[in-house]
């Protein structure tokens, strides 16, 4: 879970989440002061002090500006229900039955500075494909990006997992599997295929033109790297002492997962498992290249869903907590120590005198795989043999391929704009049209977001750079921002949690409890529950 990746706090300091409740700009910033909130029992009434939307299975919203009071199978408060497409035409109603709510939504209620917001004209709360069947939907994280390279829409890519609120918003950088239209464009089809709010602040294309035996991937701090062969490894074996060479050794679908016994020891204290890798007969240079094809498991679904967003108390530690600095730095400690991929070299020397690692690979989602490569210090300047150690908790990636790339290079790319963008088929009816408010509010990384709504999609429009007979051109994203998890109805109806939620290697514990119980069927039923796209 890369939420706690903590950028730009600058500016993030001051940031709130936003409130838009008709398309166009909203020039205002809520936010929410934080306060304790006490913990009931499961069947107890629980006070929400944060301001909440409502959205409900026949698609209407319901939104209640001063909080609401969870209890009896109910949200009880006074709050203006809005129906599907109408941001206008609202009633009053002071209980909701939580059986018929889809996601529950904060957004905070004090102005605290200008920012713009900007809704596509595509917007609407699950643009009319709300349905009793969406209460089962449990897919999420983060934006998706897809491209057709000849046989329908491929997933490409998820952006800036876990980024979870704004002081956590974050900028990836993931590699595409594209074509050239006839025209000389690159369309790339975002969508919101999640229970979630999305805010993008800014996304572009990075082109690098090279040979064509080369490979242009990002490494763990999201700079570009070009590797060339791998080299044969020499040794691959796990924490249990397996030969996991034949699952590492191309991109083939036969995956890399922690060892059943080894997950089942994991415990508070010893949570890890980790790859041994070594190569030998490298050329001349004084780093490494660890090249992977990887992408999460739903360990660290589990630990949001079932840990943060399991009680009912989520919706004020999401604001309150998540939205102060002390909180989100004092988690994103903890966050950076334990999750992700942590990455040593044998006899290699620490950049600092109390760092326990060379480089680490944050979390990078549980949807698409990401190609990336993790760049190491050797030993000893122009060593030919190199033994690597990868270091995570237990069962919390999939590997599809792990080699030691024998060439690395730093290719200087090429930034692409986005030019256009296209919403296919707008809320309120018509043809597709172009959405320059849209195309605005992405084309920089500043203080103007775009914020979508679950069931959307819009076309990206890029101009583009033809490959020639002896050379081809690789193109990445480059993509900014956060998005805020719906908390279902049904985890408020029956809690996960009924204490608070503390940060730390009980935390994670529980979570591989819950993962090891429930993983073969929350892997069908997550990877089969996308909200439809129109």
């Amino acid at each position: 879970m890369r939420v706690l990746n903590v950028r730009r706090l600058g500016f993030a300091l001051f940031a709130g989440a936003m409130l838009a409740v008709m398309a166009g700009c909203v020039h205002k910033i809520w936010v929410t002061e934080a306060r304790e909130v006490p913990n009931a029992g499961r069947d107890a009434l629980h006070v929400i002090s944060t301001p909440l939307r409502a959205h409900l299975t026949d698609g209407s919203t319901v939104v209640y500006s001063k909080g609401a009071t969870i209890g009896s199978g109910q949200i009880l408060g006074i709050g203006m229900a809005y129906p599907l497409l109408d941001d206008v035409h609202a009633t009053v109603r002071d209980r909701v039955p939580l059986d018929s709510v889809v996601g529950v939504e904060t957004f905070e209620g004090k102005v605290l500075m200008a920012q713009s917001v900007t809704l596509s004209i595509a917007a609407s709360a699950l643009t009319g494909v709300a349905t009793i069947g969406l209460l089962k939907a449990i897919f999420g994280s983060c934006p998706t990006v897809y491209s057709d390279t000849g046989s329908g829409a491929v997933l490409q890519a998820e952006g800036f997992s876990y980024a979870i609120a704004p002081l956590l918003e974050n900028r990836d950088v993931d590699p595409l599997n594209v074509r050239v239209d006839a025209d000389d464009k690159i369309r790339l089809e975002l969508r919101n295929e999640a229970l979630e709010t999305h805010f993008i602040n800014h996304i572009e294309l990075l082109a690098v033109r090279h040979a064509k035996d080369d490979v242009v991937i990002p490494d763990q701090g999201g700079k570009l790297v070009m590797v060339g062969p791998a080299a044969a490894l020499v040794a691959a074996h796990d924490r249990a002492g397996r030969d996991v060479r034949a699952e590492l050794a191309s991109a083939d679908s036969q995956l890399f997962a922690s060892a059943p016994a080894t997950v089942s020891a994991a415990h508070a204290g010893d949570l890890d498992d980790w790859i041994d890798l070594e190569a030998n007969d490298l050329p001349a240079g004084d780093s490494v290249a660890v090249v992977l094809r990887l992408r999460n498991s739903l360990l660290n679904t589990v630990l949001l869903y079932d840990g943060i967003l399991g009680g009912r108390d989520a919706a004020d530690w999401m604001t309150g907590g998540l939205q102060n600095i002390g909180t989100a730095l004092d988690v994103a400690r903890w966050y950076t120590r334990t999750m992700g991929m942590h990455a040593t070299t044998d006899g290699a020397a620490f950049p600092t005198p109390t760092a326990k690692e060379h480089a680490r690979l944050s979390d990078v989602g549980p949807i698409a795989f990401r190609d990336v490569a993790i760049v190491l210090p050797r030993a000893e300047h122009d060593a030919k043999r190199v033994r690597v150690r990868l270091r995570f908790v237990a069962d919390d990636w999939r590997i599809d391929r792990a080699v030691i790339a024998r060439r690395l290079t730093r290719p200087t790319p090429k930034t692409v704009r986005l030019t256009r963008v296209v919403v296919p088929n707008p809320a309120r009816g018509g043809p597709a049209v172009a959405d320059t408010a849209a195309l605005g509010a992405l084309a920089d990384a500043d203080d103007r977001y775009l914020q979508t709504q679950p069931g959307q999609r819009m076309t990206l429009e890029f101009a583009a750079t033809r490959s020639t007979a002896d050379s081809t051109t690789s193109y990445l994203i480059a993509w900014q921002g956060w998005y805020r998890e719906w908390i279902r109805g049904s985890w408020l109806a029956d809690p996960t949690r009924t204490t608070p939620w503390v940060p730390g290697d009980s935390a994670v514990s529980t979570a591989l409890t819950h993962w090891r119980n429930k993983r073969d069927g929350l892997e069908r039923a997550f990877y089969s529950s996308r909200i439809p796209v129109r």
